[in-house]
């Protein structure tokens, strides 16, 4: 027969476990202060269960309100941990409150009431909240830098607490027999949950790296737009029959080189890539190479595209010498089979423009 360890042994594990964390957090930390706030959160977890290994069950009042928070503060400090990571105030005024209103509540209600499972299941239910509280900004967020995965399992990770909370409420409030039984599930839980919630804490950044490196790899270093290996990736996606590709040529960019140099050259070309960003919006823009860019976009008119872009990046700027595009718009068709296709067409379109006088010229 399987028999459950004691709750002393669960908590035992807890602590060792947490303090094993906290040690992993703060030997990580240098100057990145998420891993000092996650380090902090586990040390916090432990410090609150040894507390209560020390002074036994039930916790005294006059030390429940720091157990209390200490035990909220950990929970804070996970989400705390995030919005450093995203350059935000570890813990804002509002985390504060709801710290604040876990240590003081069940003392208010022991106090009123004066009996220990009354203020046991009032700790049960407040802890529940506070768990729900600081996990929904995780679970709900909306990055965009390669985190928003890991972000979601961390608080959803915290949100299993809350019905892990509730039972503790029920067994504070049922005969002693059951609620024995039913104290032991946040120590349970802690073994499952605990060491799941820190791994993908540690997750988060190491996902963020993975995306600036993806990033890095499909970005033009010099303009900051898609390069030729993103074009590749994302093919599939962009042919799609209704939208129009324009191509774009720098006319007689070799010429602003060899007069001016090839920093003001660069300097033309992150003008025009970012003129290009600002006519299109989020459209897809790329530097194929050298003078030529790409634009894909869903506007309905083609010339009507290569005209407000001629407009909006075929302008020169105060410091730079002036500059024309020549471009080239295609539509995607449904017969198209790759972008080259598309690309192929809007190429001879470009020179076309060329040929009449370097207007946009569209099919």
């Amino acid at each position: 027969m399987f028999d459950l360890p004691d709750l002393a042994t669960l908590r035992q594990c807890s602590i060792l476990c947490s303090a094993a964390y906290t040690v992993v957090f703060f030997s990580m930390a240098g100057r990145r202060a998420w891993y000092l706030y996650w380090g902090w959160g586990s040390g916090s977890y432990c410090a609150a269960l040894v507390l209560a290994a020390l002074v036994g069950e039930p916790v005294p009042l006059m030390i429940q309100p720091l157990f209390d928070g200490v035990l909220a503060l950990s929970m804070a400090l996970v989400l705390g941990g995030v919005r450093r990571f995203d350059g935000q105030r570890g813990i804002a005024l509002w985390m504060w409150g709801v710290i604040a209103a876990t240590a003081i509540i069940p003392t208010i209600v022991t106090l009123v009431f004066g009996t220990a499972p009354v203020a046991s299941a009032m700790w049960s239910l407040v802890g529940a909240g506070c768990a729900f509280a600081f996990a929904m900004p995780l679970v709900r967020n909306r990055a965009t830098d390669g985190t928003a995965r890991p972000r979601r399992i961390a608080g959803a990770m915290l949100l299993i607490y809350v019905p892990i909370y509730l039972t503790g409420a029920i067994g504070a409030l049922v005969p002693q027999a059951i609620g024995a039984h039913l104290a032991m599930v946040p120590f349970l839980a802690d073994q499952l949950l605990f060491g799941a919630a820190n791994l993908t804490l540690l997750w988060i950044p190491a996902s963020h790296s993975q995306q600036q490196l993806r990033d890095m790899a499909l970005r033009d270093p010099l303009t900051g737009v898609w390069n030729r290996a993103a074009l590749a990736a994302g093919a599939a996606e962009l042919l799609v029959p209704g939208r129009v590709a324009l191509l774009i040529d720098v006319d007689r960019f070799k010429a602003i080189n060899d007069r001016h140099g090839h920093g003001v050259g660069d300097r033309v070309l992150v003008a025009i890539a970012t003129g290009l960003q600002r006519s299109v919006g989020g459209d897809f823009v790329a530097r194929l190479g050298g003078d030529e860019f790409l634009v894909v976009t869903s506007a309905a008119d083609p010339l009507i595209a290569a005209e407000q872009i001629r407009l909006r990046a075929g302008r020169g700027e105060p410091g730079l010498p002036a500059w024309t595009l020549s471009i080239g718009a295609a539509r995607i068709e449904a017969g198209d089979r790759s972008i080259d296709d598309v690309i192929q067409r809007a190429d001879l379109l470009m020179y076309r423009a060329k040929d009449l006088g370097r207007t946009p010229a569209a099919a």
